[in-house]
């Protein structure tokens, strides 16, 4: 994902933390698998219309992975689901969570998140909000989430959440279906007074995000060279790029912290619900769980798992000798599990001379 800032913020210390110790920075956590919209590239199936069973984290177990974390230098941590305002302890998770003395983050879609609600978080810790607007059309953003009513909630729980202190990031997941209105996309956003704008593309994996990928991005690269323009004509600051490709090849006047893949450096953590702790959100193929299986301290552990699975990794042998691999450390995992030369689709090196093909089910091959 890349994000686009407007306004200075905590963002750049997340990547001088890592750099400086070398460990893991902040985690996402999925505190419940429960959610009321039923996204198409939900990588959880997590959707209201799932038939999955509706699990929370217990208090006891959230409190005990927090103290982990804090034990483990880790210094940011972002709620999320499924749908983390449909936890039933999420008030007491922010407070738990700013206790531990940790920045306290939320993906949220917005639909439960009334002012009062954002008062109430704000008072309790959390001091930022991701909310997905995945088109300026109403209708196709409700089309998009799978819910009608969607866009005009996630709208004024940005509001909300705003008038309130809170900092408050739009979300973009790029599809064929709004990559060109992206920049309008971002343009309401700034009309909302956001701070700062998010984008990543809809990729295949696991949940339906896989069924549901010919309605993937033509050219994702070329969409975050579009945004940077913007960008830099409207008083942008910082951009914080975690895609491999992005900004390689690409100049820009804007200060840019740039991680080829939170995931594979092991900048970023993801736990589900029940302890899993995953390689990233588009693998739900546990690599561990946090309470059954940690041996000592979690950020020594994590990066031993961490480098086993990154070992049995398939990788395209060419991208070694690529002039860029030192860069891209071979792109995105989980695109490159999908192609059928094991190569990243998005590879800017390669993506001019070649046909890259991304094998999926029921789906015809993807070309670029």
């Amino acid at each position: 994902m890349v994000t686009f800032d407007w306004e200075e913020n905590d963002a750049k210390e997340k990547v001088k933390h890592f750099r400086r110790k070398g460990s893991a920075a902040w985690a996402v956590i999925e505190v419940t698998n429960n959610c009321n919209l039923n996204c198409r590239w939900c990588y959880a199936n997590s959707g209201y219309k799932s038939k999955i069973m509706r699990e929370h984290m217990s208090l006891n177990e959230l409190k005990k992975l927090v103290r982990i974390l804090k034990d483990s230098g880790l210094k940011q941590i972002t709620y999320s689901g499924g749908e983390p305002t449909m936890y039933p302890r999420i008030r007491e998770a922010v407070k738990i969570a700013k206790d531990y003395d940790f920045v306290v983050h939320m993906n949220t879609n917005g639909f439960a998140l009334t002012r009062s609600f954002a008062r109430e978080l704000k008072s309790l810790g959390l001091s930022q909000i991701q909310t997905n607007i995945d088109s300026v059309n109403p209708r196709k953003h409700d089309y998009l989430r799978g819910r009608k009513g969607s866009f005009s909630r996630a709208v004024s729980a940005l509001k909300n959440a705003r008038e309130v202190g809170i900092t408050c990031v739009s979300q973009t997941v790029l599809t064929n279906k709004n990559e060109k209105e992206i920049v309008s996309i971002f343009e309401f956003a700034r009309g909302l007074g956001l701070q700062r704008c998010r984008v990543w593309d809809m990729m295949p994996s696991s949940g339906c995000a896989l069924e549901n990928f010919d309605i993937r991005p033509t050219n994702y690269i070329e969409s975050l060279k579009e945004l940077t323009r913007f960008a830099e004509r409207t008083g942008g600051k910082h951009i914080e790029s975690g895609e491999p490709f992005f900004p390689l090849n690409y100049k820009t006047g804007l200060d840019v912290s740039h991680v080829p893949c939170v995931a594979s450096h092991g900048v970023l953590v993801n736990f589900a619900y029940n302890g899993d702790v995953y390689y990233c959100v588009t693998q739900r193929k546990p690599m561990f769980n946090v309470f059954k299986d940690l041996d000592g301290r979690f950020d020594e552990f994590y990066k031993i798992k961490l480098r086993e699975f990154l070992e049995s990794a398939e990788l395209n042998s060419e991208c070694r000798d690529c002039e860029l691999f030192e860069k891209c450390k071979g792109g995105c995992y989980t695109r490159r599990s999908y192609s059928v030369d094991k190569t990243d689709y998005w590879c800017i090196s390669k993506i001019s001379n070649r046909q890259s093909r991304v094998v999926s089910r029921d789906i015809p091959c993807f070309s670029v």
